[in-house]
């Protein structure tokens, strides 16, 4: 994901870990914005730094598919996000460097908010599966069969792990152990949870690592 702003181009894996794209740009980006300046990393090869944006407000619309259960039809939705970084309290155990103040999936004219306000995407996914339940399901990476977090970590947004090139070998997952068994050291796409392949199935046929994601396995 990439933006630009005032010539400065702003690029990242997910929604609060965008890096300034050229270094070069630096002692100017810095009089227009609040940039974080980390480094120098030395290796053999040489040395660079990396330059992160900080405290900057965002509203975000996602395209996303709305499956409607009465008819199974595809309908499109708009995930709709709003959220500050903010500089961190450094007088906290937990830094809120991060404030959501929306995130609301619009469908048919109909709007479900989240009321909890951490921005994991998987947390906040869960949450509005849960409320469209009785009439809709999102129709997405997040709540296909073939996608999973890696048991190392994830961030907020993105890094998901795709195993539709291993489709039977990821059916056998239905906990961490197995999950180490017979997909750990496979290869696997990295996608986001709002993405979509042509290859996409309902989460119904196994566990994976991370489990269920919501009404999905009654579909």
């Amino acid at each position: 994901m990439s933006f630009t702003i005032e010539g400065m181009t702003f690029s990242g894996m997910d929604l609060s870990d965008f890096e300034l794209v050229s270094g070069e740009k630096y002692s100017e980006a810095k009089e227009k914005f609040c940039i974080l300046k980390m480094g120098p990393y030395r290796t053999q090869n040489g040395a660079w730094n990396y330059y992160y944006l900080q405290r900057y407000t965002m509203k975000i619309d996602i395209p996303v598919h709305v499956i409607r259960k009465a008819d199974k039809q595809d309908i499109e939705g708009i995930l709709h996000i709003e959220f500050e970084l903010v500089e961190p309290d450094n007088e906290k155990a937990d830094f809120d460097e991060i404030i959501l103040h929306d995130f609301t999936l619009y469908v048919e004219g109909k709007s479900y908010s989240c009321q909890d306000k951490n921005f994991w995407f998987e947390d906040r996914l869960k949450e509005i599966g849960k409320m469209i339940e009785e009439s809709y399901y999102l129709m997405c990476c997040f709540t296909c069969q073939f996608s999973d977090y890696s048991p190392y970590g994830n961030d907020d947004f993105g890094n998901m792990l795709c195993y539709r090139a291993n489709k039977a070998e990821y059916l056998k997952v239905n906990n961490k152990e197995e999950y180490f068994r017979y997909v750990g050291d496979l290869d696997a796409y990295t996608v986001q949870e709002t993405g979509l392949c042509s290859e996409y199935e309902i989460r119904n046929r196994s566990d994976g690592y991370r489990g269920y994601v919501g009404v999905e396995k009654y579909i």
